[in-house]
């Protein structure tokens, strides 16, 4: 079943980004050599020596992807699936871990008046989503700011709930940082996150090493039982993880289709640099998930009194 899987998505994404890696040359008409379509010689020579990681054609493919303001997968569709679970209003305040290009600061303001401190570890990413943020009128209620939370300083009991897409992962000490949200929240704050994680406690195989090349801040993974071993030391009460990986995997294929199938061949062809490469990123990512060697997880936490432990953790000394 596994290498039925792995079959069918690299048919899915990799052979797309085969066909579009063969697009970018075509023969001179005068020799008949390859000729690469990329930025001219010219172009290259003025772009400044930092990496650009978030150019505009890059974004441009992404947000037809996952959708404005997006850049991961689900859309806003997926943060409003999830938004009742926190039950947020006017009255509250939110902390946003990965809050990337604003798209979700707008969603989850629009759907529930929220009041939002968001946290982006892509300085890149945070500065565009602050200017969104002032573009859509939120720079006060959804404030974007740049950490890389590895060293995270909340006012102790000043939020009612935490959220955080795309960005657990990247942080190498859990520990201080979950200490930090839990000290942050107030009694029976929640929190609410997606992360990439290990299945085992295995180093990352070379395929996630390949996926992990890609992204634009370096991640360390940890183990699932690492994860809810840490969350349940810091006075949480942690429920039951979802493994939402093939959920998490199915959006993913599916944005891709619906992408493909809204452009016709001259659009495709015009864009296909780009296109290459976040197809690519994304086909990595589905072969390390469809080997079995990374996992999507969601997790569900409930802060407790502070002289009160979790079921879990007390479980776990008996």
């Amino acid at each position: 079943m596994a290498a039925v899987a792995k079959d069918k998505s690299e048919g899915v994404l990799g052979k797309i980004a085969g066909v579009f890696r063969a697009k970018k040359t075509k023969p001179t008409a005068k020799s008949g050599a390859s000729k690469t379509v990329s930025t001219p010689p010219s172009a290259q020579k003025s772009q400044p020596k930092a990496t650009v990681r978030w150019p505009a054609n890059r974004l441009n493919v992404i947000e037809k992807l996952w959708g404005l303001g997006y850049t991961t997968p689900g859309g806003a569709d997926f943060v409003k699936l999830l938004l009742p679970m926190l039950g947020l209003d006017e009255k509250k305040s939110l902390l946003l871990l990965g809050a990337g290009l604003g798209g979700i600061c707008e969603t989850i303001s629009e759907e529930t008046g929220v009041w939002i401190t968001g946290y982006e570890p892509d300085k890149e990413l945070a500065k565009m989503g602050q200017e969104s943020m002032k573009r859509a009128g939120l720079q006060r209620k959804a404030p974007i700011r740049f950490d890389s939370m590895e060293a995270l300083q909340l006012k102790p009991k000043s939020f009612d709930a935490m959220m955080a897409f795309d960005a657990i992962h990247s942080v190498k000490d859990k520990k201080a940082l979950f200490t930090a949200i839990s000290e942050g929240l107030r009694l029976d704050g929640e929190m609410l996150f997606i992360s990439y994680v290990l299945p085992d406690t295995k180093p990352p195989s070379q395929k996630v090493q390949i996926w992990s090349r890609h992204q634009s801040v370096p991640p360390h993974l940890w183990p699932q039982e690492a994860m809810v071993a840490m969350l349940n030391g810091c006075n949480l009460d942690v429920r039951p993880p979802d493994d939402i990986t093939q959920e998490f995997r199915l959006k993913v294929l599916k944005a891709w289709m619906d992408f493909l199938s809204t452009m016709n061949k001259k659009e495709l062809l015009a864009i296909a640099a780009d296109l290459v490469g976040e197809c690519e990123r994304w086909a990595d990512l589905i072969t390390a998930i469809d080997c079995g060697e990374l996992k999507v997880m969601k997790y569900h936490c409930i802060k407790l009194p502070d002289q009160r432990k979790s079921v879990n953790e007390l479980m776990a000394k008996t």
